[in-house]
């Protein structure tokens, strides 16, 4: 009789684990979205009736979307709205407010560009360690978004060199959300080598890397409308839905180089395709 029970619990367990994971996967994807400024204010209206249409709970946005549309912030937790600051400095700036008020979590975006500072950039590592102990000394999440050079993405072989990679060095302990920046993959020379496959690829191999190392963080590939249609992003997101937690979607409109995908109705397109 003890073994029968015993057994009964084994299985009970067994059951509730597989609903667990069959309800994990069934989950469709979030997204996160961002900018700076729009071209126009019929741009502004024109997104802010988008993302009425598919901003739902598991969705992140920016500090500045939320403050260009502060009602869209009831939908989602303060947890969910996130800064990316692109250096240490202002990493600690972001997380010195006061609980509840700015962004409940914060993406350090460190990479080779001029906001990143040389210090930083000559150890990756070492400056992601630095960010984490700043934000968790405080009540909010702490997240990663090192660009490709620093994750073996290399678009001049259109492919995924894990031998480039500082992954390995990282200590994933505290970090909560990993944005893999392979968008570079998509952009015209390598789609026209490769179609979408080599970013397929990439983002599965860094995603499995990462996950053998640790089964916290949500890992979020992300996508940017300056490189890349929205049919070929779609094409990636029916590919990773499963592969990936959700899509940070790069929207760069009125800031550098010319965002020759950037439109409402792109922007429509891809984020229906995410919660599909």
């Amino acid at each position: 009789m003890v073994i029968r029970r015993f057994l009964g619990a084994v299985l009970g367990a067994v059951v509730a684990i597989d609903v667990q994971t069959v309800t994990a996967a069934a989950k469709a994807p979030f997204f996160m979205f961002t900018t700076w400024r729009f071209a126009t204010a019929d741009e502004t209206s024109a997104i802010d009736a988008v993302l009425r249409r598919h901003v739902y709970g598991d969705d992140y946005l920016g500090v500045n979307v939320v403050l260009q549309f502060p009602d869209l912030a009831s939908r989602i937790s303060r947890r969910h709205v996130y800064a990316l600051p692109p250096n240490l400095a202002a990493v600690e700036h972001a997380a010195a407010s006061s609980c509840g008020v700015g962004a409940g979590l914060i993406v350090y975006d460190g990479e080779h560009w001029l906001q990143t500072p040389s210090d930083e950039q000559a150890n990756m590592p070492k400056a992601i360690d630095r960010g984490k102990a700043v934000v968790q000394t405080g009540c909010r999440d702490y997240g990663i978004a090192p660009d490709g050079q620093y994750i073996g993405i290399s678009t001049r072989a259109c492919r995924f060199d894990s031998g480039g990679s500082i992954l390995p060095a990282i200590d994933w302990t505290g970090i909560t959300l990993f944005d893999i920046q392979a968008q570079r993959l998509l952009g015209a020379d390598c789609i026209e080598r490769a179609g979408v496959d080599a970013y397929v690829a990439a983002i599965n191999s860094i995603a499995s890397d990462v996950r053998a190392r640790s089964s916290f963080p949500k890992i979020v590939a992300q996508l940017s409308f300056r490189l890349t249609t929205p049919d070929k992003m779609i094409d990636a997101i029916k590919q990773l839905s499963g592969i990936v937690g959700g899509f940070y979607i790069a929207y760069p409109n009125n800031v550098g180089p010319p965002c020759s995908h950037c439109s409402p109705a792109n922007l429509d397109q891809v984020l229906q395709a995410i919660h599909q």
